[in-house]
């Protein structure tokens, strides 16, 4: 018989140990690797997103920019004494303008927290979907406004402005080429039967220029006027609870609406050109790249009496006239016809921090501190059709077909 013997066989407990500590070490680091990889893909998405996000504004702003001062050009629209506006208006300090703070809901950047400043932007445009031109109420070249508040309109006019059920009027804007002038007015009637509009011009108190003058006044003269429905929207970075916002407020709307969280930054510069050498290079406001001989120049809404001489000076052609003495109102207004061309910056930021990057006191190659954030920054520029057009040109040299 064979006899067989058996022993008991197994891992000893230091074999255990060993092997326990092993597969700690195996799954904590597993852990780590998929966390960051979790969170390194959640930052690309973002990225992405912000990628995204850059693109659809550009593509907006753009398209806007674009079509600003449709109907007017860069002739400024009289809404009230002391309130003229034009097709494009930029300011480079928002927190000073009551049109961007009377809501009581804006809060400019931090600059001690290292928060961006942006500029705010409005633009204005006519639409072209309702456009109503005007004749003489009698005989032909006569006055196109009968009495204080009634216009007289062409034979089959459209009817498209007359207020919407519940609103008391459609705002518009009243503009000839010829006048190199525009008004704002708010329409109540359309009444294509008997070739007559209601309206009364400005939104508030109109006591000076053209749109001040009465029904039998020449300047009412004419078969150049045409009224268009007036559109516009405004932007501006708002930095309410520390989170930069992009906000619009639509023309007619009362609030503010947000367009996008992930705007970090908003800049707009304005190319001028001259009206004597229309083949020169423009000027761009501002330029803070100047030689060291002359200083910065600023944007159109800071020039100063300092800056008439210098870098805010303006050609005058003889075809052109304008109030003297010139203030600074008066110079920046005739740079702002000048405007052809417009650039736009937008800094786009994700909407977490990466907190294992941070360096808050250290500039990144593009200027950014080293907060987190991944940023990416948009600019292009956009010829507005309108400006080209309308508003202040050359004459045609004699001879010569414009």
């Amino acid at each position: 018989m064979t006899q067989r013997h058996s022993r008991n066989t197994g891992f000893t407990l230091l074999e255990v140990m060993i092997a326990a500590a092993l597969g700690i070490v195996v799954v904590a680091t597993g852990l780590a690797v998929g966390t960051q990889l979790q969170r390194r893909a959640l930052f690309e998405e973002q990225t992405t997103m912000a990628l995204t996000t850059g693109r659809t504004l550009e593509e907006l702003l753009s398209s806007q920019v674009a079509r600003a001062g449709a109907g007017m050009g860069n002739t400024p629209v009289s809404f009230a004494d002391n309130d003229d506006r034009f097709g494009i208006e930029v300011w480079s300090n928002p927190s000073a303008e009551p049109f961007f703070t009377s809501d009581g809901d804006y809060v400019p950047p931090d600059a001690g927290k290292k928060q961006p400043a942006s500029d705010a932007l409005r633009l204005y445009w006519g639409n072209s979907g309702a456009l109503i031109s005007l004749e003489g109420c009698g005989v032909k070249g006569s006055s196109v406004r009968q009495g204080t508040d009634q216009f007289c309109m062409a034979p089959n006019s459209s009817s498209g402005l007359n207020p919407p059920t519940g609103q008391p009027f459609t705002l518009a804007v009243l503009a000839n080429a010829n006048e190199q002038s525009a008004c704002a007015l708010k329409v109540t009637n359309v009444n294509p039967g008997a070739n007559l509009l209601t309206a009364t011009l400005g939104t508030g108190s109109l006591t000076t220029g053209g749109c001040a003058l009465g029904d039998s006044d020449v300047y009412w003269t004419g078969t150049d006027w045409l009224i268009m429905g007036l559109e516009g929207v405004a932007y501006r970075v708002n930095w309410k609870d520390g989170i930069p916002t992009l906000e619009a407020l639509p023309s007619g709307a009362t609030e503010w609406q947000v367009v996008s969280r992930d705007v970090e930054q908003l800049k707009v510069r304005q190319a001028v050109v001259n009206l004597l050498d229309v083949n020169a290079a423009p000027r761009w406001f501002p330029e803070p790249d100047l030689s060291l001989s002359t200083p910065p120049r600023p944007a159109i809404s800071d020039c100063t009496a300092g800056d008439l001489a210098t870098v805010c000076q303006v050609e005058t052609p003889d075809f052109e006239s304008f109030d003297t003495p010139e203030t600074e109102k008066i110079r920046q207004r005739r740079l702002q016809q000048r405007v052809r061309e417009v650039e736009i910056t937008l800094v786009v930021r994700t909407r977490r921090s990466n907190r294992d990057v941070t360096e808050p006191d250290v500039q990144d190659e593009d200027g950014f501190f080293k907060d987190g954030y991944k940023r990416r920054t948009f600019t292009f520029r956009v010829a507005p059709r309108n400006f080209g057009v309308a508003g202040l040109v050359p004459p045609a040299p004699t001879g010569v077909t414009p």
